[in-house]
């Protein structure tokens, strides 16, 4: 399969990169210029998983801020996350986000091993599904890119007990969701409002298979069944597999964007259509 020259060039560019040295440069270049819609979509998908643990989809439900604002939570939760990854964790941007976040973990009733469970999710998650759907594979140095952000990010966040390497994310994952996932009240509810807002985003001939095609791309029946979401059909496996199968070929043999999807403060969306300040992220009061 063809690939375009601009692509090749960046690819080799990147794969001269130190990643004990230049960790954060790989990281940012991979999620805001390499594969930046899929690592989006990848970032939705690992949001998703807490709806499957019962316990969490419970905590999530009764602060009411998913469930009654759920379009603004998805962009804000996306916002900060690109945030920091756009500046690094030790920014002055970024340092506002980390202690945003801090401030919203900062609950007795969140359990440590869901942390530390949630930050593998945010390694492994969003870099299985760039290898699904993207132009390209994601490489070595990259896998350790991401697993040397999300640790300094954990770091700063107190999570105690982190995994040591990529490859500890991924098998702390495997063992971590069997045992925790479950269907539940709570997460139906949420799993719900979620679709709700994802559908009114999508053409309108897709919007009555928002769950079909969502599940096909979850790609895990377990998970599907955990976020009470229907097993894929034939049909939405052949929409989601031809589509990713089509738009693969294309990306490579067209030439890469030259910038990068995010901008800090940049309009996103219905929500913050002239942009956003720092401090508007966040759950609002209600």
């Amino acid at each position: 399969m063809s690939l375009h020259e601009e692509r090749r060039r960046r690819t080799a560019e990147l794969a001269a990169l130190d990643p004990e040295r230049d960790w954060h440069e790989i990281y940012q270049r991979l999620i805001l210029w390499e594969l930046p819609a899929e690592a989006r979509f990848g970032f939705q998908l690992a949001f998703y998983r807490p709806l499957a643990v019962p316990r969490m989809a419970e905590l999530l439900r009764s602060t009411g801020h998913m469930q009654f604002d759920t379009t603004r939570r998805a962009y804000d939760t996306g916002l900060v996350i690109h945030e920091i990854i756009y500046g690094g964790v030790d920014s002055d941007r970024g340092r506002r986000m980390v202690r945003l976040m801090n401030r919203l973990h900062d609950r007795p009733d969140i359990h440590d091993e869901d942390m530390t469970y949630l930050l593998s999710a945010l390694m492994v998650v969003p870099t299985r599904f760039m290898d699904r759907y993207g132009w390209r594979t994601v490489t070595e140095a990259e896998r350790y890119a991401t697993w040397r952000f999300w640790d300094e990010l954990g770091e700063r966040m107190s999570i105690g007990v982190r995994p040591g390497s990529y490859d500890e994310a991924v098998l702390l994952v495997e063992q971590y969701e069997p045992e925790h996932f479950a269907a539940s009240t709570a997460g139906a509810v949420l799993t719900r409002a979620a679709l709700d807002a994802l559908r009114d985003r999508l053409p309108k001939p897709l919007r009555p298979m928002a769950a079909q095609l969502t599940s096909a791309l979850v790609g895990d029946p377990a998970v599907s069944r955990a976020l009470c979401l229907p097993i894929p059909n034939r049909a939405s496996l052949a929409v989601v597999n031809g589509a990713g199968a089509l738009r693969r070929i294309i990306q490579r043999r067209q030439p890469p964007t030259a910038e990068g999807w995010f901008t800090p403060g940049q309009a996103a969306g219905s929500v913050y259509p002239g942009g956003y300040g720092l401090d508007q992220l966040g759950p609002r009061e209600r």
